[in-house]
């Protein structure tokens, strides 16, 4: 392919830069380079003896060194008669030759630079589109120049002021030429080679997208509207559609972008022909969806932005088609993409799997690739797990999801605590047990968690637990409710009621006071207190055992209470370390350990 033509004219930047847009004089002739015509008879063309007024009106507007504004849009409409006429004549033989000794495509081009661009005054622009269309269907007549010309074009007309400040002679013309635009887009395509239409559909797509980053918001969505038109008609053009093959994926990928990002809020642009636009791309889903991951990280970038329900709705459908297409590379692009506790990550999780088919898929690409979500837990995968059916459904995702309590995230852990709760109410004991087997060793941390949501989720979600397990398994169970009595009888002086309710007939417990010694520093005084109670009840016994060298560690333990911010529990520190300290003299009362140790016997 030969190298392509730039696709930024020294204009277009100085739009960009913030060019005055006020009235601007023509070009220098110094900066335009007009094709001069050799100095020949046109009559050896064959078409000369039909068009000879014609021919003769074009060789006499561009051989003069000055151009007329009369004369101008006379020599844009001699053109299309010429170029039309000649195709009813037969094949315009010579006629390439003729346009490209007259220079015809580089005066068409000086005309539309020649324009000014703070305002639309007359059917210039209009004409100029016309004859670019009829000229293309003249074999080489513009060869190696479409970029130069459609440059001219887009600049021309893009850069114009918005429309309602147009009077109405203008806007009647303005629509007639974006109108034209649009028809010579397609012809353009239509009329180029087969070797050539590759590189010139990219390069009607670069230059239109270099458009839509423009300051100006009606810049933008010009270079939009044709995007869609274009876009469009490769696919319900019956001719056009055989060139969208051409088109290389980082320029489908490219618009697709762009038709996200008209969904946002602040976008200026229609939000129907936005949702119009995705509607397309999901219609044709193999040519549009090339690049996943792209696509993906657009939407995840613009998400927070788009927030009117039509095109809310319109990403969610473009989400759940993507899932049900390609769950695995959903799955892994927005695993990658999210940050930890991610909100629009969880969001995007909601939409795609909103509704059964892709949630099946993607819960079966997780087992399959042995992945775990460790950077987020949807919430409609919870919504899922209230009914029956489903829950069942996910029940194979379960020994996956275990693994996300291991997750540093508040709320992931919230999540997943919430979808075990709901899951496991509609499983039967003997599918609930390899599962609740695994939580064993999961919950007993959380009954300490800072956040009281999850201490009060992880409680319930024991006491399921051990109802589901018990009847089979008492003698298992039983060390692992050791270890979990302790925890559970500090947190019935938890400052959160809902924590503390869960516990009100469960003060049983054993003498761990290995387990103990760190809630003497927990950050509420409730429970620096109940653990200072605790220890005291729990070491009583060693007194009678002489075990002094225990007893002085424990009360090591408690000294830093007595200094500390709480007066009550400064006063039962100390209290509890005279005991302590105190010779054993009354036989020992077993009744605070039996109340605690009973139901564990």
């Amino acid at each position: 392919m030969a190298e392509r033509p730039p696709i930024r004219s020294r204009l277009a930047w100085q739009e960009e830069v913030g060019a005055p847009q006020e009235l601007r004089s023509p070009l220098d002739p110094k900066q335009v380079d007009v094709v001069q015509p050799l100095q020949i008879d046109a009559g050896w063309l064959p078409v000369y003896q039909f068009e000879r007024r014609r021919v003769d009106s074009i060789v006499s507007f561009v051989s003069s060194p000055e151009k007329e504004e009369s004369q101008k849009i006379p020599f844009l409409q001699n053109i299309c008669d010429l170029c039309y006429n000649s195709k009813r004549h037969g094949p315009p033989q010579g006629l390439d030759l003729f346009c490209q000794r007259y220079g015809l495509a580089e005066n068409i081009k000086v005309l539309l630079e020649e324009e000014p661009r703070n305002k639309l005054r007359t059917a210039v622009r209009w004409n100029a589109m016309l004859a670019i269309a009829e000229l293309s269907a003249v074999e080489r007549a513009l060869e190696g120049k479409e970029a130069s010309l459609l440059q001219a074009c887009f600049s021309s007309v893009f850069l114009l002021p918005p429309e309602e400040k147009m009077q109405d002679m203008a806007r009647y013309l303005f629509l007639k030429t974006m109108e034209a635009m649009d028809n010579m887009l397609q012809a353009l395509v239509l009329g180029s080679s087969a070797s050539r239409v590759s590189e010139l559909l990219q390069n009607i797509f670069q230059m239109l997208l270099t458009f839509t980053t423009s300051e100006r918001e009606c810049v933008q969505e010009r270079a939009v509207g044709r995007i869609e038109k274009m876009s469009s008609a490769l696919f319900r053009h019956p001719t056009l559609a055989s060139c969208a093959r051409y088109l290389r994926t980082s320029e489908r990928t490219d618009i697709v972008l762009v038709f996200i990002e008209a969904m946002r809020d602040t976008s200026i642009f229609d939000k129907k022909r936005a949702t119009d636009l995705l509607d397309m791309v999901m219609e044709f889903p193999d040519f549009w969806l090339a690049d996943l991951p792209k696509i993906m990280r657009c939407i995840h970038k613009n998400l927070d932005s788009i927030n009117t329900a039509p095109a809310r709705q319109s990403v969610a459908s473009l989400l759940l088609l993507m899932a049900d297409r390609r769950p695995g590379k959903v799955l892994t692009t927005l695993l990658r993409i999210a940050p930890p506790g991610d909100r629009t990550a969880l969001d995007m999780w909601d939409m795609m799997i909103s509704t059964p088919r892709p949630l099946k898929k993607i819960l079966k690409n997780l087992r399959k690739r042995l992945l775990v979500i460790d950077a987020m837990f949807p919430e409609g995968i919870i919504s899922g797990s209230e009914s029956p059916d489903m829950a069942r459904k996910i029940q194979s995702l379960l020994p996956q999801v275990v693994g996300l309590l291991d997750y540093s995230n508040t709320e992931v852990k919230r999540r997943v605590l919430t979808f075990f709760c709901s899951v496991m109410g509609h499983l039967k004991r003997e599918e609930a047990r390899p599962t609740v087997e695994q939580l064993e060793e999961k919950l007993l941390p959380l009954f300490d968690d800072e956040s009281s949501q999850l201490r009060e989720l992880s409680i319930c979600l024991f006491r399921e637990r051990v109802q589901s397990v018990m009847v089979h398994d008492k003698k298992r169970i039983k060390s692992y409710v050791h270890r979990a009595l302790l925890p559970l009888f500090f947190r019935l002086s938890d400052q959160s009621n809902n924590v503390a309710k869960l516990e009100q007939n469960r003060s049983r417990a054993q003498e761990f006071l290995s387990q103990s010694l760190p809630y003497l520093r927990d950050a509420q005084a409730s429970l620096r207190e109940a653990a200072v109670r605790f220890i005291g009840l729990a070491a009583r016994p060693l007194r009678d055992r002489r075990e002094e060298e225990k007893l002085a560690e424990i009360c090591s333990a408690l000294r830093p209470l007595e200094t500390d911010s709480k007066s009550f529990v400064r006063s039962l520190a100390a209290q509890t370390i005279v005991i302590l300290s105190s010779p054993r003299e009354q036989p020992r009362s077993r009744w605070a350990l039996q109340a605690l140790c009973c139901w564990c016997r």
